[in-house]
């Protein structure tokens, strides 16, 4: 029998495109590492790079599953917002991090990952989603050491698409509704139109765009940011 599947157009109605089209790559990926760190109520959670998009999305979703977020931004402009998505506690750097972390959604990598990799409790684990330091990540000898306090820890690399059979469907459709309700934000720090799109990837590689740029192909929809 074949079972009659009905679609529900009302979040897409609802939404912004413009916030729905943050969702696939930055949103999914957010959502997914949490996911393979399990359960997270009660645990000290980590996000590097927490101003970015996937970071963002990582703060948030992380906080509403129960964690006690620790968000790393170089910008100490961002504290404030980041405390607002839930964040419990913001630092420039994992080395001014005062206790240790459960697990960790790293997305600058280089010394980020190293210092983050020290802050994990026993048992925890460093997920490498992103690298956007362009950094190499050097980690001291004494790093890999398990001694007390220190050992069974470890470092999973991420791949959002790796296997290609995976159905997101179900994936997006939650996410959307929580942008249509208000109860998440997509971050969006930069809007304009498609014209204008060299200057929001010099925004983007001069390390000036903080949360997700969204160009309209139609033409201009809203002001661009800064």
């Amino acid at each position: 029998m074949r079972k009659k599947v009905r679609r529900d157009t009302s979040t897409c109605s609802s939404s912004a495109s413009g916030a729905l089209s943050t969702l696939p790559v930055a949103g999914l990926s957010a959502l997914h590492v949490l996911r393979r760190m399990g359960s997270v109520l009660g645990r000290r959670v980590m996000v590097t790079g927490a101003s970015g998009g996937v970071g963002r999305y990582a703060v948030r979703l992380a906080a509403r599953a129960g964690a006690h977020v620790v968000a790393i931004s170089r910008n100490p402009a961002q504290a404030d917002g980041l405390r607002a998505l839930g964040a419990d506690e913001v630092h420039p750097e994992p080395a001014a991090v005062p206790q240790p972390v459960s697990a960790v959604l790293d997305n600058v990598g280089g010394q980020y990952l190293v210092g983050a990799f020290a802050c994990l409790s026993v048992g925890g684990t460093l997920f490498s989603v992103g690298r956007s330091s362009e950094a190499p990540a050097v980690l001291p000898p004494e790093a890999l050491q398990g001694d007390e306090g220190r050992h069974d820890r470890s470092i999973r690399t991420f791949y959002l698409v790796g296997d290609p059979t995976t159905d997101f469907s179900a994936d997006l459709t939650w996410p959307a509704a929580e942008i249509a309700a208000g109860r998440l934000d997509p971050g969006i720090s930069r809007r304009g139109a498609w014209t204008r799109h060299t200057e929001a990837v010099q925004a983007l590689l001069g390390h000036r765009l903080h949360g997700k740029a969204v160009l309209d192909l139609g033409g201009p929809a809203g002001p661009a940011g800064s």
